[in-house]
Formats: C-alpha cells, structure tokens, sequence
C-alpha cells in the first residue's frame, strides 16, 4: 500500500514540477504584453479598396494588427479611437506604418461597410475582409478567435480576441496589447515593437 502512495506522490510531483518548469519558460519567452514571441501564419484577405493583402507583403516591415466587427457597440470603436490617438502620439512611427483592422463578422462586414465604419479613424488603419474561411485563416495565423454568439431572440454578435497584434520588421510578434490599454501604453509599446 505504501508502495502505491509513494508512487502516486512522485508522480504527482513530477507532474507539478513540469507544470511549474512550462509556466517559467513561457514567462522567460514572453513579451511584456503576453504574447509568445512567435511568427504569424500566412493569411490573405481582401482590402477595403477591392485589392487583396497577402501576408507575405508585409515581410520586413513593422506593423499591428487586430480584429473587430462594425456592428461592434463598444468595445471596437472605443480601441480604434485609442489607437488613433497611438498613432498620432507615437511620431516615430511615421506615416508608413500600417494597423490592419480585420473585420471578422463575414455576413455585415463588407468593403464598403468597413470602409464607412473606419472612416473617422487615423488613415493608416487598414480594413481587411474575407470569406469565412479567410477570416479562420487570419485568426489562426495570430493565435487569436473569433466566433459568431446567436441571441435567443434573433440576432448575433460576435466574440473575437480584444488584443492590438505588433509585428516587428523581423515579422515576429512581439507585442500583444489589450484594447483596455490607454492610447499612451498603446503608442509607447507600438514604438518599442517597431524598432
């Protein structure tokens, strides 16, 4: 019997220790916003402008990315408004660097729809679209979900990673900040993930 306890006890132990030893080197390999410092998947959606983006573009060159949908009440155009603000803080940035808005409710989220949505945001936030499984490519590509919550009486929204994605001229993620965060802390981290 002892023999069984004393087994089950290391087991435990050694499970715990693996678990402990994971969270440190994830912790160890994380930038300061959490997300792991890994390079995007290939993705290709449709801009606004009726061209298509393809990920493979964006090579060498610094940039954010994130996800939303222009039914969004709330919570998308309050982050748009703050980087807007990001954008126009942060000068070293300059007039190049590029955030990709990529609307991930394929139903509502025309080109033209995103283009009107975007409108009254800083010119270098870039909408993006594409079909349903475009959209699935884009959100794997960053580690990022996105999915379609139906309401009892009709309707949907949709439940996507509230995160600005910076991407720097090495094509890495280097940066993953919350849509809660100010446009300051937004404009200070794009800098620091564009060097």
């Amino acid at each position: 019997m002892r023999t069984k306890a004393a087994l089950r006890f290391a087991l435990y132990a050694a499970v715990a220790t693996a678990a402990l030893a994971l969270l440190v080197l994830q912790a160890e390999g994380a930038p300061a916003g959490g997300a792991a410092m890994t390079t995007p998947g290939a993705f290709e959606l449709a801009r606004t402008d009726g061209t298509t983006l393809d990920s493979i573009e964006l090579d060498g060159a610094p940039y954010a990315l994130m996800f939303g949908f222009t039914h969004c009440p709330d919570v998308c155009p309050t982050a748009l408004a703050e980087v807007t603000t990001a954008l126009e803080t942060a000068t070293r940035l300059g007039a190049g660097y590029r955030v990709y808005f990529v609307a991930v409710d394929e139903a509502r989220d025309t080109p033209d729809a995103v283009k009107a949505y975007l409108e009254p945001f800083d010119r270098r936030i870039v909408g993006l679209t594409g079909d349903r499984g475009a959209i699935a490519q884009a959100t794997r590509a960053f580690g990022a979900a996105a999915t379609r919550r139906d309401f009892p009486g009709g309707g949907y929204t949709m439940e996507h990673t509230a995160a600005l994605f910076l991407v720097d001229s090495n094509g890495v993620i280097a940066d993953r900040v919350a849509f809660s965060e100010t446009s300051e802390t937004m404009a200070k981290r794009m800098e620091a993930a564009a060097r």
